[in-house]
C-alpha cells in the first residue's frame, strides 16, 4: 500500500489499512511509519492525497489527522483521513434558493449542494432513478442544514444509496447485481481455503415487525400542485411486514415531503431492507489484496460473491457490503470482508403505467 502526498509516494510503512463501505459515503485510511531521530515530519495535515494498492488507486482525499509519538531513538508518525466525500458530511448548507420543477433529478439536488459549499466533488448516477415531480416535493434547504443528511433523505426516497468511488465523486448507487470471480471459502478439509477468521451475526435489534410511511405535509409543493386531487398527494400512507420478525413491534415514518401510497410502501420496503442487511452480516478475513491471493482483481464492494464456510453453515452468494485492506509488517497483507444478503439494497421501482394498462386491457 503507497500513499501519494502532493505528487510523492511515501511507502515502507510499518502498518497501514483503508476501509470502502458500498453502506456509506466516505472511504477511509490510516498509515503508521517509524521514522529515525531527527527526521523531519513530513506531512503538516490539510494535503491531499491518494492511496495505492500495487498502483491501483483506491482512494482519493486528504489526511486530516497526525499523531507523532516520540521516543529516545525514532518516533512514529500516524495519519489518517477520508476521501474527498468527507467534506461532504462535514459541512452545512448556506441559505440558498428551494430547488423545484418536474425533471428534478436527484442528482441535480445533490450537485445544487455541493456547489452551494463550494466543493469539488462530481456526482457519479448509477441508478439514474425517476426524477421527482413538483406535486411531489420541492427540495427547500435551510441555511444551517448538514449537508449530507439534507440529500440522504432524497436518496432514501428513490431508494438509492450515497457512496464513493477510488476519484472522490459522490456515487448514486443501488445493488449492481453483478457476480464476480472468486469464493470465500472453508471447507473442511479443502485444500484451497482462503478463510483466515470468519463471522456470522444475526441482529434483529434495529429490525421491526410492521414498517409503516405516512405521508408528510410540505406547503411548497402542494401550492404547486394546482388541481390536483388533495387526497393522492397528502395524508397517505402504506406499509410492509417483515415476517422474519414474530415480536409486534411497530416503525412509523413520516416522510418529508408528500407521497402518495405507492411511493409510501415503496420507502416502507427500503426501510424494510436496509434493516434486514444490516442485521445479517457475515465476514470474513482472506489473505493478500486480491482474489485468488496475487493473481485476480482487488476485492470490491458491490459485487456478488459465493460464500462456501463449513464452520459457520453458510452456502450462498452474498452481496460485498465493505472491503478494508490491511497491511502489518510483521503478519503481512490481508483483507477484511463484509458481506449481506444476495439481495439487499435491491431498488424497488414504482409500476410500469403502461404495462399497468396493458395488463387491465387483457
Amino acid at each position: 500500500m503507497k500513499l501519494e502526498v502532493n505528487g510523492k509516494q511515501y511507502t515502507n510503512f510499518v502498518s497501514a489499512a483503508c476501509e470502502l463501505r458500498l453502506d456509506s459515503l466516505s472511504s477511509q485510511f490510516r498509515f503508521e511509519a517509524v521514522a529515525p531521530k531527527g527526521q523531519p515530519l513530513p506531512f503538516k495535515g490539510g494535503e491531499s492525497c491518494r492511496v495505492y494498492i500495487d498502483n491501483e488507486k483506491i482512494l482519493t482525499g486528504h489526511i486530516e489527522v497526525v499523531n507523532v509519538n516520540y521516543s529516545a531513538d525514532s518516533h512514529i508518525i500516524t495519519v489518517s483521513g477520508r476521501d474527498k466525500t468527507g467534506d461532504l458530511l462535514d459541512s452545512t448548507i448556506d441559505a440558498i434558493p428551494d430547488l423545484s420543477g418536474d425533471g428534478l433529478t436527484l442528482k441535480g439536488i445533490i450537485e445544487a449542494i455541493i456547489k452551494s459549499v463550494g466543493l469539488n466533488i462530481k456526482v457519479i448516477d448509477e441508478v439514474k432513478p425517476p426524477a421527482f415531480t413538483v406535486t411531489e416535493m420541492v427540495a427547500a434547504p435551510e441555511a444551517g442544514d448538514p449537508a449530507f443528511s439534507f440529500i440522504e433523505k432524497y436518496s432514501k426516497m428513490r431508494q438509492v444509496l450515497l457512496t464513493s468511488n477510488a476519484d472522490g465523486d459522490l456515487v448514486i448507487a443501488s445493488n449492481s447485481g453483478i457476480t464476480a470471480r472468486g469464493a470465500v471459502q472453508h471447507i473442511i478439509g479443502g485444500a484451497d481455503n482462503n478463510v483466515i477468521t470468519s463471522d456470522f451475526s444475526y441482529d434483529t435489534t434495529g429490525r421491526y415487525n410492521f414498517y409503516k410511511v405516512a405521508s408528510g405535509m410540505n406547503p411548497l409543493a402542494l401550492n404547486q400542485a394546482g388541481d390536483t386531487d388533495l387526497a393522492s398527494v397528502v395524508n397517505q400512507s402504506g406499509g410492509v411486514f417483515d415476517n422474519d420478525i414474530k415480536r409486534k413491534r411497530t416503525l412509523v415514518l413520516i416522510s418529508e415531503t408528500p407521497y402518495s401510497t405507492t411511493p409510501c410502501i415503496d420507502r416502507a420496503k427500503w426501510e424494510a431492507d436496509i434493516r434486514r442487511a444490516r442485521g445479517l452480516i457475515y465476514s470474513a478475513v482472506v489473505p493478500e489484496f486480491r482474489v485468488g491471493g496475487n493473481s485476480g482483481e482487488l476485492w470490491q464492494i458491490n459485487r456478488i460473491y459465493q460464500i462456501v464456510d463449513d464452520y459457520i453453515g453458510k452456502t450462498e452468494q452474498m452481496l460485498c457490503n465493505s472491503v478494508t485492506f490491511t497491511f502489518d509488517i510483521d503478519s503481512g497483507s490481508n483483507t477484511s470482508l463484509g458481506f449481506v444478503g444476495q439481495e439487499a439494497y435491491t431498488l424497488f421501482l414504482p409500476p410500469d403505467p403502461l404495462a399497468e394498462i396493458a395488463k387491465n386491457v387483457q
